[in-house]
């Protein structure tokens, strides 16, 4: 299903506050209508984004970076999100709270982006899209698994609780 973009939304509500004539019998004219309201932009258009909530289903939608998270969150992680049909806000936020806004030596020094192991130690990845990828391969095989709500992921992914961390840091990287 595609979504309609603004510039058809605003033809759209020009013709709707318009108004339309309707040729109607005589006693259903005789109806006292109450008087159309206006339909604006604002209350046709709905964002392609989801509310980000515990529940929010994490499967990939349209999202960009602006601000401080443009300057934080790696393109390959955008790149990788759509591949692996992910949440790019979500999947940013688990970036930004595992790497501490890209500041963790597990990050820096292993390529890890999100506090992934092997046995007892952080995995090292030879590139960060190498970590990135592996990142996206672990969220969508949760997906895949019916893992597909932020506090589903979290509560497998997190030995700590920190859904509300998630949803918290998804609302900043939105603003």
């Amino acid at each position: 299903m595609r979504r309609l973009k603004r510039s058809a939304l605003v033809i759209l509500t020009a013709a709707i506050t318009a108004g339309i004539t309707l040729n109607l019998p005589a006693a259903e004219a005789e109806t006292p209508t109450p008087a159309p309201q206006p339909v604006t932009v604002i209350d046709l258009y709905q964002p392609d984004t989801p509310a980000y909530t515990a529940e929010m289903d994490v499967s990939w939608h349209e999202w960009q970076p602006a601000g401080k998270p443009a300057g934080v969150v790696p393109v390959a992680l955008l790149e990788l999100a759509e591949e692996y049909q992910i949440s790019p806000v979500y999947a940013s936020a688990v970036f930004v709270l595992e790497t501490g806004w890209g500041s963790s030596s597990a990050w820096l020094t292993k390529h890890n982006p999100a506090g992934i192991r092997c046995g007892s130690r952080y995995c090292r990845y030879d590139t960060a899209t190498d970590g990135l990828r592996r990142m996206m391969e672990i969220m969508a095989d949760y997906y895949n698994n019916g893992l597909t709500t932020v506090a589903q992921q979290r509560s497998l992914w997190s030995e700590a609780e920190d859904t509300d961390l998630i949803v918290q840091l998804m609302e900043q990287l939105a603003e």
